[in-house]
């Protein structure tokens, strides 16, 4: 595994809120519905699996870059960089050569140089010497294990501990907020492919001052983007899970 970045000091004002995001795999209309609604002026953290699915890759990097984004890698994203093997059985589902194809050299190099995890220290932006951060961590699927899958019924004790912080998560597509110790384990559900049965794009915002986590859905004209996927090709079950409720 790629080691984690140092930490990075994040200076916002007081009253701000990052925007949480994960998953959002290759899917521009669910990233702008986003972009849209939050007014795309806040700072993004993006816990992995920017690629793979859907079809547009490159606008989603670019977008993802033009907004300085802070972003990690998923485990697709390793699997498009070939960092990663998957099972060649899913080829069809998670289109992993179509996106390896389609990235531009200057998107994949991008890609490349995300790490694996890594660690926010946030902090008011007029903060005195003695005021001390907020640390943010944020990982796939786990701090151990990229693909470990950490539902809302799933025991996180190992993640328990007695400082106070924040770990974003994503890989399971699914919004969750809970305690572990001092520790509060967020994951903002998927933006580009919901699995809660409730159609749009899956966001969180976090006031990491006060503690305050809020749970958000954009919509954007999801038939109208399935239409555009069957042209393309993407297995007809991912592109009615989009629409599943």
């Amino acid at each position: 595994m790629k080691d984690t970045i140092q930490a990075q000091r994040i200076p916002i004002s007081e009253e701000g809120a990052l925007v949480l995001i994960a998953d959002v795999h290759s899917n521009i209309a669910a990233l702008d519905a986003v972009i849209a609604e939050t007014g795309g002026r806040r700072v993004f953290v993006c816990a992995g699996d920017i690629t793979g699915y859907y079809t547009e890759p490159n606008e989603v990097c670019e977008k993802l870059r033009e907004m300085s984004a802070i972003c990690i890698k998923g485990n697709h994203d390793k699997y498009v960089l070939g960092e990663l093997e998957y099972p060649s059985s899913r080829e069809e589902k998670y289109r992993v050569t179509e996106n390896r194809k389609t990235l531009t050299a200057e998107n994949r190099n991008w890609l490349a140089c995300l790490p694996d995890q890594a660690t926010l220290l946030v902090s008011p932006a007029f903060a005195g010497e003695a005021d001390q951060p907020v640390e943010i961590c944020i990982a796939h699927g786990s701090p151990r294990d990229i693909e470990e899958y950490i539902y809302p019924d799933t025991p996180i004790d190992f993640l328990t501990r007695d400082e106070p912080g924040f770990l974003v998560l994503g890989h399971t597509h699914h919004p969750m907020w809970r305690q572990a110790g001092a520790l509060q384990v967020i994951n903002p559900g998927s933006v580009g492919q919901v699995r809660d049965r409730k159609p749009g794009a899956s966001y969180a915002t976090l006031m990491p001052f006060s503690g305050k986590v809020e749970f958000h859905r954009a919509y954007y004209d999801v038939p109208t983007y399935q239409s555009h996927l069957t042209h393309e090709g993407v297995h007809s079950s991912m592109v009615q899970i989009l629409s599943r409720s």
